[in-house]
C-alpha cells in the first residue's frame, strides 16, 4: 500500500471508562481531523464486516485483547496499528504506540513506518472454514478446565489417542502468552510455523502419546477428531468459540493472509520480520 493510500481510517475502541483511556480516543480524533483525514469510529464489541470495506488503515485504542478482537475481522492486506491506551495496565505487546505517542500517527500517515507481518493460524470445523484467523493461539479440549479432553490427534503420518487438559497450536506471536505459561518455549513472529503443545497428558497403560510438542510447518496440518461427547470446544484467540463434540473435526494450518502491521521506523524486534510498506499479500 503507497503511503498516500491512508484517506480511509477505521478506529476501533474499547468501551472502558477511564479517564486516561478517553482522553486517547479524544486525542486521537483530535489529530486526525487536524491532518484532514476521513476517519470513523466504533466499538471493538459492535464490530461486523461492513465497517471494513474500503479502509486503507485500521486503529486500535485499548489494550491486546482490542487488537485482537479487531483482527478477527480483518482479510487481505489492510494494515493496523494498535494504541496502548493505558500501558500502566495492558503490556501492549501486540501494539505500535502508547497513548502519550498519538501526534506518531503524522509520520505514518507520511509513510514513514515499517511493516510487520505476523502470520496467522487458519481453522476448519468439520471441513468448512471458520471466519476468524487465529493471531495468537487455537485451543482445542473442554469449555470446563477441570473435564478431561478426549480426542485422536493426527500429524506426519502419525495419530494417537490423547487425555489431556486440551491443546494448543500457536504462531509465533502467540508463543510468548498463554502457550509459555503452560510450558512451551518462546520463538520468533515472524516463523512460518505452528507449534503444538499437548497440556498435562494422561499418560498410562492404554494411552501413551509421544505427540506432546510438534512443529506445523507451512503447507502442512494438525487434525483433532473429538471423542466426547459434550463439553468439548475450539477457542480462537480466547475469544470466539465453536463446539467440538464426539466424531467433530478440526484442521489447522498455517493461513496464506498474515496480519499486517504498522510500526515506527525506529523500532526494532529481533524476533519479527520487517518487510517494506508496499508488501501485499494472496488471498485466501
Amino acid at each position: 500500500m503507497e503511503n498516500n493510500e491512508f484517506n480511509k481510517i477505521l478506529i476501533v475502541y474499547s468501551e472502558k471508562q477511564t479517564e486516561t483511556h478517553k482522553k486517547t480516543i479524544e486525542d486521537t480524533k483530535k489529530y486526525l481531523t487536524s491532518l484532514e483525514k476521513d476517519f470513523k469510529t466504533i466499538a471493538f464489541n459492535e464490530l461486523h464486516d461492513d465497517h471494513f470495506q474500503d479502509i486503507d488503515l485500521v486503529v486500535t485504542i485499548g489494550g491486546d485483547g482490542t487488537f485482537i478482537r479487531t483482527t478477527h475481522f480483518m482479510r487481505g492486506d489492510t494494515p493496523i496499528l494498535g494504541i496502548n491506551s493505558e500501558p500502566e495496565f495492558s503490556e501492549g505487546a501486540l501494539t505500535s504506540i502508547k497513548n502519550d505517542q498519538v501526534h506518531e500517527l503524522g509520520n505514518f500517515l507520511t509513510g514513514n513506518y515499517k511493516v510487520l507481518k505476523r502470520p496467522r493460524a487458519r481453522v476448519l470445523h468439520n471441513g468448512k472454514i471458520i471466519q476468524e484467523l487465529a493471531l495468537n493461539e487455537v485451543y482445542v479440549g473442554t469449555k470446563d478446565q477441570f473435564h478431561t479432553s478426549r480426542y485422536i490427534l493426527e500429524h506426519n503420518g502419525k495419530e494417537e489417542e490423547h487425555r489431556s487438559s486440551g491443546a494448543l497450536v500457536v504462531t509465533g506471536s502467540g508463543s510468548s502468552a498463554w502457550y509459555k505459561s503452560a510450558g512451551g518455549t518462546p520463538f520468533p513472529a515472524h516463523e512460518k510455523k505452528l507449534k503444538l503443545l499437548v497440556r498435562e497428558p494422561f499418560q498410562s497403560r492404554i494411552f501413551n502419546p509421544e505427540m506432546i510438542e510438534s512443529e506445523i510447518e507451512e503447507g502442512k496440518k494438525i487434525k483433532f477428531t473429538s471423542k466426547r461427547s459434550y463439553g468439548g470446544v475450539v477457542a480462537i484467540d480466547s475469544y470466539a468459540t465453536y463446539d467440538f463434540n464426539n466424531g467433530d473435526i478440526i484442521e489447522i494450518r498455517i493461513s496464506s493472509q498474515p496480519l499486517c502491521v504498522i510500526i515506527r521506523n525506529g523500532d526494532k524486534d529481533e524476533n519479527i520480520e520487517i518487510t517494506q510498506n508496499n508488501t501485499k499479500n494472496e488471498d485466501e
